[in-house]
């Protein structure tokens, strides 16, 4: 017995020796590509969004490690539609309107990465499945000139954004997300990390309604309706400091 519990403090203490937990920062682009992703982080052309948590790198032998961790995940989706059809808007034409949505998401990652160490550099590449659930989102719509927008505004029975007091935020919608990145990096002195990866969420994270309708409001309905069959995908520039 004795013996054991030697074991296992022992155990603990090589497993502490290698670990590390730190803390990451970053940006969220649902661009596809590399210069559509540098348009969105570099000029904030887009609804690039940002990331936030706790991390905790385990070093394990052979150049593999496992990093689970704890990230507040706020991503965004832009889009231009017509309004038209959508119900009680029937009668209005040429309601062309830009829609923007922002959904924060509770995620853990747990990346899985293999590289080499040589001693200040350790460059290495990632596999990074996560599981999601969204606590906050908003969703706002911009009109061709404020005239239009209070016209539409003025009907009955029309909501025209969705913010994260509303109750009705969540009407019909899978709040769960999950996917998975793949991405390389770099950590620098043993306490510097950056990666980059292109990682795609299996859900549906910015379907609101399942019938199109104006549920919430008519931009949620608007991302909603033209999002339903989507997935989200994108890339993340993520920096890490570990203590």
């Amino acid at each position: 017995m004795k013996k054991s519990a030697i074991a296992l403090v022992a155990l603990f203490a090589t497993v502490s020796a290698h670990a590390q937990l730190g803390i990451v920062g970053g940006l969220t682009s649902t661009a596809t590509n590399l210069n559509d992703a540098y348009t969105d982080i570099a000029k904030s052309q887009s609804v690039n969004q940002y990331h936030v948590g706790l991390v905790y790198n385990l070093n394990l032998p052979f150049g593999f490690s496992v990093q689970p961790g704890l990230v507040y995940n706020m991503k965004g989706a832009s889009l231009s539609t017509n309004l038209s059809g959508i119900s009680g808007l029937e009668s209005m034409k040429d309601l062309n309107v830009q829609v923007d949505t922002k959904t924060g998401f509770l995620e853990v990652p747990v990346r899985v990465a293999w590289g080499m160490d040589f001693g200040i550099v350790k460059p290495f590449i990632f596999a990074e499945p996560f599981v999601g659930y969204a606590i906050t989102t908003e969703t706002k719509s911009k009109f061709k000139d404020d005239a239009t927008k209070e016209l539409v505004s003025k009907i009955p029975g029309i909501k025209l954004d969705t913010s994260n007091s509303d109750e009705d935020k969540w009407v019909n919608r899978d709040r769960f997300s999950y996917g998975l990145g793949l991405g390389a990096g770099v950590i620098l002195v043993k306490h510097i990390g950056l990666t980059v990866k292109y990682y795609w969420d299996f859900g549906t994270p910015f379907t609101t309604t399942e019938d199109g309708s104006a549920k919430t409001s008519i931009s949620a309905a608007a991302i909603g309706k033209a999002m339903k069959d989507q997935k989200c995908n994108g890339i993340v520039a993520s920096l890490y400091l570990y203590f």
